[in-house]
């Protein structure tokens, strides 16, 4: 009998250490080194299309910008980029998980502010110069994208404020929609974002990992809710654009191979009255644009001219 006990008490430990390392992993803030480096290891897929990202992260360097801040609901500093084009539309921009700024829209801001708009190019929390310690899957992060909106029309008088961004950034700015937008929030572009953050894990625990994450979704929860306050269950982009009236652009890689296309197509589906969706034959995550960028730019300049 206490050969059994021991046994349990031995797999109850060994499971419950297996949770919180992959709640460590997937949740945690780590340093990824510097990500704007185009010889980062984790920029490989951007080597095809070197010369126009160097040229886009020189835009974003070199052009006129502010650091501002802002304070989130939960009080952590949350800090951005400003380039003030002088116009009366600004687009908010967020990146996506363990990413940045500058790279996930190394082409984006010098193409935003070419349409007219001024730029905030946020850091999320947990990234680059904002704080936090945990990255929640775009949960809290969508309580962010309100604090920026709100910051942005109160310190500039901006009437006119559009949405963009790029994977987990795109899932943020989508599940915004379920928490009250303002209603100078006029539009969303939303690049490779997944369904829920239960749905991505899903898929990642499969692919990278072999299992099945029906199994430890649960605990995995569990852990989240005691250790920052948050839940991954029962939270879906879907769900989200149903309560926010406002048109949405969506873009996709075919190829994906992180967030599958259908993701997109399901949002599109959800609110296909008010929504426009692109998908780019043989894109990988986050490519469309530099794969097929006649294609895309032509529908999403098409799309902001009607809608913001």
């Amino acid at each position: 009998m206490a050969f059994i006990i021991i046994v349990l008490a031995a797999a109850v430990l060994i499971f419950t250490a297996t949770i919180i390392y992959f709640f460590t992993i997937a949740f945690v803030k780590m340093k990824k080194g510097d990500l704007e480096d185009i010889n980062h290891p984790e920029n490989r897929m951007l080597i095809p299309y070197h010369d126009i990202v160097e040229k886009g992260l020189e835009f974003i360097n070199k052009s006129p910008y502010e650091w501002v801040e802002t304070v989130s609901f939960d009080g952590l500093k949350l800090a951005a980029r400003y380039y003030d084009n002088g116009k009366n539309r600004t687009i908010i921009l967020f990146h996506g998980y363990r990413s940045a700024a500058a790279r996930d829209f190394c082409v984006a801001v010098e193409m935003y502010s070419k349409m007219g708009f001024n730029v905030l190019l946020a850091d999320q929390r947990a990234h680059g110069r904002s704080e936090g310690r945990l990255i929640t899957f775009g949960v809290k992060e969508s309580r962010d994208v309100i604090s920026w909106a709100e910051f942005v029309n109160a310190k500039y008088g901006t009437e006119k404020i559009a949405l963009g961004g790029m994977s987990m950034g795109a899932t943020t700015v989508l599940l915004a929609c379920g928490r009250g937008l303002p209603d100078y929030v006029k539009c969303i572009v939303a690049d490779c974002g997944f369904t829920s953050p239960a749905d991505i894990i899903k898929i990642v625990a499969k692919k990278n990992f072999r299992i099945n994450a029906d199994f430890f979704l649960p605990l995995l929860d569990l852990c989240c809710k005691v250790f920052g306050n948050f839940s991954i269950m029962g939270i879906s982009t879907e769900d989200a654009l149903k309560k926010a009236k406002i048109p949405v652009f969506f873009i996709h890689g075919e190829a994906d191979g992180f967030v599958p296309c259908d993701m997109s197509k399901k949002g599109f589906e959800a609110i296909s009255d008010r929504a426009e969706l692109v998908t780019v034959y043989g894109a990988d995550h986050g490519m469309s644009f530099l794969k097929d960028t006649e294609k895309v730019y032509t529908g999403l300049e098409k799309f902001l001219e009607k809608n913001i």
